[in-house]
C-alpha cells in the first residue's frame, strides 16, 4: 500500500484527487467483508464507510481523510492488523463490521457449549450471548465489545483457554484485576483503582458521555449525574450524589468521574502560582486520585482548589491540564473547554454542523446553564491563554508516578498561535475570531446564513433571560432582597465572595447585554456587507429584503419571548422581549434590591426598597452601562460609562427599515 495520498479524500471539502480516492478505496476493501465498488470518484459508501470507521475514535466523525491525519494513521494501522482482532465495537449500539461481527461469533463459539449459528449480522442471540458473558465481570453488562475494551480482553483470554469457563470470573464485583490490564494502580485506601491507561477511545467515549450529559439538561451538575438516562455511566451509588460545582470546577469534576467510572488515572494542579486575573501564572503542585480516600473527597478537593486561574497561563506553558489548542472538527468536541479570560469557564456541549458551538456552564449557586458560542465570549490573548483548550494526555507508571504530554507531542496544540490572532483572512474575506471559528467547524461552505444566525441567537437569547429568572428566583428564596444593604460594594464587582458572588448577576447581566449587542451587530453588518455586494454571508437576496426578513422575526420574537418573575407582594409579572429592551440597562445586578428592580420596573409600587436602596440603584447606574467587564478594576460606582449603550435591535430596524424606504 502507499504510504500516504497526496490530498484529502472524502466528505467536508476532501480534495479527491483520482489516485488518493482509488488507495482509500483499495484500504477499505482490505478490511471490509463485503468491498466496496472501486472508483476514481468519492461514493455516498466510501463517505459512510469513512464515517463508521471514525465513530471508534472521533466524537463527530466528518467523512474525510486527510493526510497524515489520526483517520489515516488508523485506517493504515488496521490494514495491518491481523484477522483475528476486531476494528470496531460489536453488540448493541456497537459499530458491527461484518467482519468483526464473524470474529465475535468464532470466539464465543470456542466456549459455548451450544454454538451460535456465524452470521455477518449482529443477531439477538449474539448480544445475549455477550451479555451472558459479560455478567460473570460487570454489575452491568451491555452486551457489546468494544476494540481493547474489557470484554475484549476477557474474551480472547477465554477462548484461548476454553475449559475455564465464561471469562474466569467468580460472579462478584469486587476489584478483581482485568486480564487486559495495562496497569493494577489503586486499592481499598485510594479514590478507586485505575486499570487502564487514556487512550484514543476513551477520549471519544468522554466526548459522547459529555454531549449525552447535557443533552438534557439538569438544573445542577449533580442532578445531571442523578439522571440515568442522561449519565449513561450512571450506577445506584449516584443517586445522592451531590457534587457542587462553579465554573471551573466543571471541567475538572466531568473529567474525574469519568476517569472513577472508567476506572482510567487521573491527576490535576491543586495548586497554582497565580491568581484568577494575573498574568504569568504557572502550575504548582499536583495530586490524583491515589492521594484520595474516595471520589467524593477527591471532588471536594477539586471545588475548595480550583479556580479559573488554573486555565490562565502563557500558551505554552508546560505541565498544565490543559492546553490552547486548534481549532477544527477533531479538537473542538464536547468536554473540551473554553476559557474565557475575563475569568469564565465553559464546557463545549456540542458542535452543530452549520459549526456552532453550544456550551454548558456552571454558577457559585451550583446552577447550570446553557450558552451559544459568541462575541459575548472574551478571548483575551495567547498571554493569557484564552480560548478552546484540550485536556492533555497524561499516563501514570506503576509506582504512581504521573507523566504529562508536552505541548509538541499533543495532538492539537496550536502551535500556530492560530487562536491568538486580531482577524482572518478566508477566501478573501477579513473574519473577526468568532466568525472565524464558526467557518472552521462548518462542515458545508462555513459561510454564515444571516437569517438562520439571528433565529438561533435569539433562541440563546430566550435561553438567557430564562436562566436569569432563576437566578434572581434563587436571591429571592434566600431573601436577600430583604437584608439591608451593605455600606459599600465589592472591591470589583465581577469577582468576589459569599453571597454576592452567589446573588448578584454583574457579570450575567453584561454577557445578556453582550448577546443583545451581537445581534444589534449581526444585523447592521450583514445588511451594509450585502448591500455591498460582497460579503461573507450565505445571502442571495437585497439588503432591502435582508431589512425585511430581519424585521419580521424581530416582530414576532420580540413579543413572543417573554419572562415570568413574582414581585414583591408575589404577583406573577409578565415582561415581553420588546419591554425588556426598552428597559435592558436598568435591571439591577445588586441582590439587595427588589425583584423590580432587578428587572428594571422603577415605578412599580409593590417595590419596598426605601430611600437608602434606591440610593445605591441611582448610584449603580454607570455600572449596568458596562458591557464589557474587567475582573481586575476596582468598580466604583463612577467606573462604567455615564451613556447608555446604543444596542437597542427595535430602534436599529426602524432606522434600517427608514433607509431602505421600507416604511
Amino acid at each position: 500500500m502507499p504510504a500516504s495520498i497526496s490530498g484529502s479524500v472524502g466528505d467536508s471539502g476532501g480534495q479527491n484527487f483520482p489516485e488518493d480516492v482509488r488507495t482509500v478505496y483499495d484500504l477499505f476493501n482490505a478490511i471490509l467483508v463485503t468491498p466496496l465498488a472501486v472508483s476514481d470518484q468519492v461514493s455516498a459508501e466510501l463517505i459512510a464507510a469513512i464515517r463508521d470507521f471514525q465513530s471508534a475514535f472521533m466524537s463527530r466523525p466528518d467523512g474525510r481523510i486527510d493526510v497524515g491525519g489520526r483517520t489515516w494513521r488508523k485506517l493504515t494501522t488496521a490494514v495491518e492488523t491481523p484477522a483475528t482482532e476486531i476494528s470496531g465495537s460489536v453488540g448493541q449500539g456497537g459499530q458491527n463490521r461484518a467482519r468483526d461481527v464473524r470474529i465475535v461469533y468464532e470466539l464465543l463459539n470456542t466456549i459455548l457449549s451450544s454454538p451460535l449459528v456465524v452470521s455477518e449480522q449482529v443477531s439477538d442471540a449474539l448480544i445475549a450471548a455477550i451479555r451472558d458473558f459479560q455478567s460473570a465481570f460487570m454489575s452491568r453488562p451491555d452486551g457489546r465489545i468494544d476494540v481493547g475494551g474489557r470484554t475484549w480482553g476477557k474474551l480472547t483470554a477465554a477462548a484461548e483457554n476454553p475449559g475455564s469457563g465464561n471469562g474466569g470470573g467468580n460472579g462478584n464485583n469486587e476489584e478483581e484485576v482485568p486480564p487486559d490490564a495495562d496497569i493494577n494502580l489503586g486499592g481499598p485506601d485510594t479514590a478507586w483503582t485505575a486499570y487502564y491507561q487514556w487512550s484514543d477511545r476513551d477520549e471519544a467515549d468522554f466526548s459522547h458521555w459529555v454531549e449525552r450529559l447535557f443533552a438534557d439538561k439538569k438544573g445542577s451538575l449533580a442532578a445531571c449525574l442523578r439522571n440515568p438516562e442522561g449519565n449513561t455511566l450512571y450506577s445506584e451509588e449516584d443517586r445522592n450524589n451531590s457534587i457542587f460545582s462553579d465554573c471551573a470546577d466543571l471541567p475538572y469534576l466531568l473529567r474525574a468521574y469519568f476517569g472513577y467510572k472508567k476506572k482510567l488515572p487521573f491527576s490535576f494542579n491543586v495548586t497554582i502560582s497565580g491568581s484568577r486575573y494575573s498574568n504569568n501564572n504557572r502550575p504548582g503542585s499536583r495530586r490524583s486520585f491515589l492521594n484520595y480516600s474516595s471520589f467524593s473527597s477527591l471532588a471536594r478537593a477539586i471545588s475548595n482548589s480550583v479556580h479559573s486561574g488554573f486555565f490562565r497561563f502563557f500558551w505554552t506553558m508546560e505541565k498544565t491540564d490543559t492546553y490552547l489548542c486548534q481549532v477544527n472538527r477533531e479538537s473542538i468536541v464536547p468536554g473540551t473547554v473554553y476559557y474565557d479570560a475575563n475569568g469564565h469557564v465553559l464546557v463545549v456541549s456540542r458542535v452543530d454542523d452549520d459549526g456552532t458551538v453550544w456550551f454548558v456552564d456552571a454558577h457559585p449557586d451550583n446552577s447550570l446553564t446553557e450558552k451559544r458560542f459568541g462575541s459575548y465570549l472574551s478571548r483575551g490573548s495567547c498571554k493569557q491563554g484564552g480560548g478552546f483548550r484540550c485536556w492533555r494526555h497524561q499516563e501514570v507508571s506503576r509506582t504512581g508516578s504521573f507523566t504529562l504530554t508536552s505541548n509538541g507531542n499533543s495532538s492539537f496544540f496550536d502551535q500556530e498561535k492560530s487562536q491568538c490572532q486580531g482577524s482572518y483572512e478566508v477566501d478573501g474575506l477579513e473574519l473577526d475570531y468568532h466568525q472565524w471559528v464558526k467557518r472552521q467547524l462548518a462542515t458545508g461552505s462555513g459561510k454564515v446564513d444571516p437569517i438562520k444566525e439571528v433565529e438561533q441567537q435569539l433562541t440563546a437569547l430566550n435561553q438567557a433571560l430564562q436562566d436569569r429568572v432563576d437566578s434572581i428566583a434563587a436571591a429571592v428564596a434566600r431573601n436577600i432582597h430583604r437584608q439591608p444593604h451593605p455600606s459599600s460594594l465589592p472591591y470589583n464587582i465581577y469577582g468576589t465572595v459569599g453571597d454576592w458572588e452567589a446573588y448578584s448577576t454583574p457579570g450575567r447581566d453584561a454577557r445578556l447585554k453582550a448577546q443583545i449587542r451581537e445581534i444589534y451587530n449581526l444585523i447592521k453588518d450583514s445588511v451594509h456587507a450585502v448591500a455591498q455586494g460582497d460579503h461573507p454571508y450565505e445571502y442571495d437576496g437585497t439588503a432591502s429584503e435582508l431589512v425585511r426578513q430581519f424585521d419580521s422575526i424581530w416582530q414576532e420574537q420580540s413579543r413572543d419571548i417573554q419572562i415570568s418573575y413574582g414581585n414583591s407582594n408575589g404577583t406573577t409579572v409578565t415582561r415581553t422581549l420588546e419591554e425588556i429592551m426598552d428597559q435592558l440597562f436598568l435591571l439591577s445586578f445588586d441582590p439587595y434590591h427588589c425583584p423590580e428592580l432587578r428587572w428594571g420596573d422603577t415605578e412599580s409600587d409593590s417595590c419596598p426598597d426605601g430611600t437608602s436602596k434606591r440610593w445605591w440603584y441611582d448610584q449603580e447606574q454607570r455600572l449596568r452601562n458596562v458591557i464589557d467587564t474587567d475582573h481586575r478594576a476596582h468598580t466604583t460606582l463612577d467606573w462604567g460609562p455615564a451613556k447608555t449603550p446604543d444596542i437597542h435591535v427595535g430602534d436599529l430596524l426602524e432606522r434600517l427599515k427608514q433607509e431602505y424606504g421600507l416604511v
